[in-house]
């Protein structure tokens, strides 16, 4: 009779808790879903910032942002004009260019440049870079898939404006991102596709141009090398076999045009990580090298950054720079000043360093400066520029950041006030989802936080749903182990059989809200560090990667709301622990 007189009381106790369950579960499943969707909105939008990255610097006209300068029509006061040949073999790594006889020979008698690549180690941001001096940042050529005109000036505008003779062969994008043809009509173009090879034909139509049009300024760009670490990665017997015959390519270009009087700079624009691929942080990536040799260049090595590079080419051609270039003419390469081109690149430095802190941080940023006497002294007030403005930004996304990490506290704050040990489990639950997918991410596949993760482009969107599919399996493992662990902590398990069913299905749910009230702390940290918006200046780019993922994740996770509560239900249906009680 006591059992009969319990019973519907105990019925009368579970059917508030039932009503409850199934209250939270609704709402679970709607946060959920809209932390997926406000994921999946975010990543685009920050995706695009960087994308259509509009340059702040660029944007406003060069005699505001740097002031004026002589007319390029005036010959640089005492510089000795010189022919110079500038030949960019695309995606050649360092350790390829040592086994080529014909740059060997060039750094026998020349200055071997160890060069750091910024990011994105992509081409045209790094054409761009190695052309204009000026980085991503400054250009505002972030990706490959900029496709208009470059708006800052460049070395082909120098040496046209300045009456040099210019000839260019190379991959059609040159003419769309530098307008070749307005400047000479001594220029060749190829279409840049997937087979065959086109080094050799380059070689022609620039002896050819150069011949006929007695040159003064010769750019040539190799596109076969970079095609090969893309089909085959860089240690790759196929790769070895495409760096030997631009090597000889390159050698007929040499002989071609070598008359005891040329300066000839050979480099690339990134490396590939040895399995194939760049855009990132990897030493072969972004550890690459250029070659100098010949008039007004100083024997031995040097280090540089790929900005120097377009300032050191001008200094010993006898040409100003171009205006935007963020680096400086390298001492360790130039044998002499070159007159007073050299004077004039610092000049023209000092101008940049100040017009790019007043435009961080206003004129007052700039005050008190009163002399430069050396590159340390310029590097010293950008440094002081980006530091102020990035701790001025950090304390404006403070607020958001700190609204984005108290509300992912308080979704698991929720869930373990419902139930500890639905907490207790879905928070190992969690721990078993990033196990997984970093095992899946790190060690079965090799990625890295990095763009170079995926080997092309095109290669993008299959990539991102990749991770999203094996987030989604992650996510579904970790229901199981959370599953299991809600059974372990009660000390008599209870079935869906038993007026549990809702509060078995929430705990799906509440597995899908842990991790992604976890990776939202991830993400708060990125948004505090370096905001979605891009401004500026590009995010850290290995943390940026980082950060797409993490919303990857989170949009995915939209997958493990509606089905880990099926997952949950069915172990607390037919666990034989249940199926014992």
């Amino acid at each position: 009779m006591e059992s009969s007189a319990h019973e519907p009381a105990a019925a009368q106790n579970r059917a508030p808790r039932a009503r409850k369950a199934r209250a939270l579960l609704v709402l679970g499943m709607v946060v959920a879903l809209g932390i997926s969707y406000g994921a999946y909105t975010l990543a685009g939008y920050s995706w695009a910032q960087v994308v259509d990255y509009a340059s702040p610097f660029s944007a406003m006209p060069t005699s505001t942002f740097t002031g004026t300068r002589p007319p390029l029509s005036i010959p640089v006061p005492d510089a000795t004009p010189r022919r110079v040949v500038l030949v960019l073999i695309d995606g050649l790594t360092d350790a390829a260019s040592r086994t080529m006889p014909s740059i060997n020979a060039l750094r026998d008698g020349g200055n071997d440049v160890a060069l750091t690549v910024p990011q994105p180690s992509l081409s045209y941001p790094t054409w761009t870079t190695i052309l204009t001096g000026a980085p991503p940042n400054i250009s505002g050529v972030t990706t490959n898939w900029y496709e208009k005109r470059v708006a800052v000036e460049s070395l082909f505008d120098v040496a046209a404006g300045s009456g040099r003779t210019l000839v260019v062969a190379g991959a059609t994008d040159l003419e769309m991102l530098f307008g070749i043809s307005a400047l000479t009509d001594t220029a060749a173009f190829t279409d840049w596709e997937k087979s065959g090879y086109f080094t050799d034909d380059i070689v022609d139509d620039a002896l050819s141009l150069a011949k006929g049009a007695e040159s003064e300024f010769i750019f040539a760009l190799f596109p076969d090398v970079d095609e090969a670490g893309h089909a085959s990665g860089a240690a790759s017997a196929e790769y070895a076999a495409v760096v030997a015959k631009v090597d000889a390519d390159l050698a007929r270009l040499i002989e071609g045009l070598d008359d005891g009087e040329t300066v000839f700079v050979v480099l690339p624009d990134h490396g590939h990580v040895p399995a194939g691929g760049h855009g990132g942080w990897e030493d072969p990536v972004i550890h690459t090298s250029a070659t100098f040799a010949g008039p007004g260049v100083k024997p031995g090595t040097s280090s540089a950054r790929l900005e120097d590079i377009a300032p050191t080419i001008a200094v010993l051609a006898g040409l100003q720079a171009p205006q935007y270039a963020a680096g400086l003419a390298s001492p360790d390469v130039l044998a002499d000043s070159n007159g007073r081109a050299k004077d004039a690149d610092f000049v023209r430095a000092v101008g940049f360093t100040l017009a790019y802190a007043r435009t961080l941080n206003g004129q007052a940023a700039i005050a008190d400066l009163e002399s430069f006497a050396s590159a340390e002294d310029l590097d010293n007030v950008i440094s002081a520029a980006e530091s102020a403005r990035m701790k001025a930004d950090r304390a404006d996304r403070f607020p958001m950041a700190l609204g984005i990490a108290l509300a992912a506290i308080a979704i698991l704050a929720v869930i373990g006030s419902a139930s500890w040990r639905a907490l207790a489990a879905a928070l190992s639950g969690s721990a078993v989802y990033f196990a997984v997918y970093n095992a899946l991410f790190f060690l079965l596949h090799g990625y890295a936080w990095s763009l170079s993760a995926f080997n092309e482009e095109s290669a993008i969107q299959a990539f991102f749903n990749g991770r999203m599919i094996e987030a989604v399996i992650a996510g579904l493992i970790g229901c199981v182990v959370a599953a299991e662990v809600y059974l372990a902590l009660r000390p008599e398990p209870r079935g869906v059989r038993e007026g549990f069913t809702a509060g078995w299905l929430s705990l799906g749910v509440a597995t899908s809200l842990a991790i992604q009230s976890l990776l939202g702390l991830q993400v708060a940290w990125f948004l505090w560090q370096w905001g979605a918006k891009t401004v500026w200046r590009l995010p850290d780019l290995k943390w940026g990667f980082k950060y797409d993922l993490d919303l990857i994740q989170i949009t995915a996770l939209a997958g493990v709301a509606l089905l880990g509560p099926a997952v949950t239900y069915l172990i607390g249906r037919f666990h034989p622990r249940v199926k014992r009680a």
